[in-house]
């Protein structure tokens, strides 16, 4: 009999539910001839661009792609144009120094002219684009407020007060002087306002409780107003969280009765796309309100993905399929190391080069390329693991004679994989079985006499470097009748 794996992650409040876990491994649709209905390939890689350590101090908390074609990059309290390959201070010009590390993701955004940059305090900064040497400069303007997140609509840079129901926005194509009559408070609900994100021709009135929806109403006084019947009962616990892909806007939300759902957001509503498993995995971090958000696209797979500092944690949302995987670093638990990431096809910065999706270290000052073709986080072997539903037969006994793993390794470097089993229903595994084989020959890794069992659950495990595909797995049982 077959055993095919149809979904992403998810491994329930209980593992007697579900035991499923897909960690560095992405699923993809089959045709209906197929001879399984989805295959997993191996989540892209981290490819080194530039490691600016002795040169850099910090993390990467922000990279943004200009309407220049110009890329910036905040390493610790460093603003830098980033110029493209090399380890070198050739690879960037220093733009300025932010007199302080607020310790949170910046925000980044630009007007055509001027790029605008936001950390989350009473401060924000204005670069002339391209960026040139020592071309930061802070906003002094009384009117400006600081603000969570920056984005742009219709000729505006719309902003939110930091700790108020207000948001407010630079006049039209300018970024100063600011006017103070631009700005309006949130109307629908009187909670605080979390930040502003842009979708289409709309401005996202993220709370914490509540959302709603504004647009461009050619107002003389204030050019925007709220779209009626647009309040969503589904505010915003973390501003960082707020990502624009797949033409939708995707943030963790919160309301008035609990929080820790991941929502989507498309026209002038929203649907919930986190599942029970996800949810009560993050239910069980100390906080997500410090979560970021971030995506790529990679063969046709939309990736919205959220690193979570305190849960230890990341997490990976396929647009493509609707389903989740963990990403994670060296083992099978430390998060990935991406904090941000721009890209999206834009690379006349570098030469010679293909499209490259940037990603920035949440560990020190590097700059990756996520890379479907690498396999490995920049040197460090990749490992990926799956699990299979449960099997059982209305609590009979049965006898296991093979296990058959369906999958493509023999490009691997090692090409083992590791089986173990459960036959306590997922709760704990047993010592993992390592087996080598040439594909090539016959397509399979297999393991036989594996014992007797009324609910199992298997899981595969391997590190090797090189490309493979996992279809699922045949399996030969027979039940005992007992």
């Amino acid at each position: 009999m077959k055993l095919p794996l149809h979904q992403g992650a998810y491994e329930a409040r209980s593992p007697i539910a579900n035991a499923q876990v897909c960690i560095n491994l992405y699923g993809e649709q089959n045709t209906p001839d197929a001879p399984f209905p989805v295959t997993h390939y191996p989540a892209p890689g981290l490819d080194v661009l530039s490691d600016f350590t002795g040169l850099l101090s910090g993390y990467v908390r922000g990279l943004y792609f200009a309407s220049d074609g110009s890329c910036f990059a905040v390493i610790g309290q460093s603003v830098i144009r980033y110029l493209g390959a090399g380890n070198t201070a050739s690879s960037y010009y220093l733009l300025g120094t932010l007199p302080t590390n607020t310790n949170v993701p910046v925000s980044m955004c630009d007007n055509g002219a001027q790029l605008v940059i936001v950390d989350s305090s009473g401060n924000g900064w204005t670069v002339n684009l391209p960026g040139a040497p020592g071309g930061l400069t802070q906003i002094s303007d009384p009117a400006f407020f600081g603000s969570t997140r920056v984005d742009y609509i219709d000729t505006f840079l719309v902003f939110n007060m930091l700790g108020t129901g207000t948001f407010y926005t630079t006049t039209s194509g300018v970024v100063t002087p600011f006017d103070s009559t631009y700005a309006a408070a949130k109307e629908g609900w009187n909670d605080l306002l979390v930040c502003c994100a842009c979708l289409h021709d709309n401005i996202w009135v993220l709370g914490n409780t509540t959302a709603e929806i504004w647009f461009n109403a050619g107002g003389t006084a204030f050019p925007f107003a709220r779209m009626p019947n647009s309040v969503l009962q589904q505010g915003c616990s973390s501003a960082w969280s707020v990502i624009i892909a797949d033409n939708a806007i995707y943030w963790m939300s919160q309301d008035r009765w609990g929080r820790n759902m991941m929502m989507r957001g498309e026209g002038y509503a929203a649907r919930r796309v986190s599942t029970f498993a996800v949810e009560d995995a993050w239910n069980k971090m100390p906080t997500t309100a410090d979560c970021v958000g971030m995506a790529y696209q990679l063969g046709g797979h939309e990736t919205i993905g959220w690193y979570f500092p305190s849960g230890n944690a990341w997490w990976a949302y396929d647009a493509s399929t609707q389903q989740w995987h963990q990403r994670t670093y060296g083992d099978t638990s430390t998060p990935w190391l991406p904090y941000c990431m721009a890209g999206w096809g834009s690379t006349a910065f570098v030469t010679a080069a293909n499209n490259q999706n940037l990603a920035g270290d949440r560990t020190g000052p590097r700059i990756f390329n996520i890379e479907r073709a690498t396999y490995t986080d920049a040197g460090t072997p990749i490992i990926r693991q799956r699990s299979w539903m449960h099997n059982q037969q209305d609590g009979q006994r049965i006898h296991h004679a093979r296990f058959s793993c369906s999958m493509t390794g023999a490009a691997m470097t090692p090409d083992t994989i590791d089986l173990d089993w459960s036959d306590d229903a997922g709760q704990s595994f047993g010592t993992p079985v390592p087996q080598t084989t040439d594909n090539q020959t016959n397509g399979q890794y297999q393991w036989r006499r594996l014992g007797y069992a009324r609910d199992r659950v298997y899981r595969l495990t391997w590190s090797g470097e090189g490309e493979c595909a996992l279809n699922g797995a045949y399996i030969d049982v027979i039940p005992q009748g007992t």
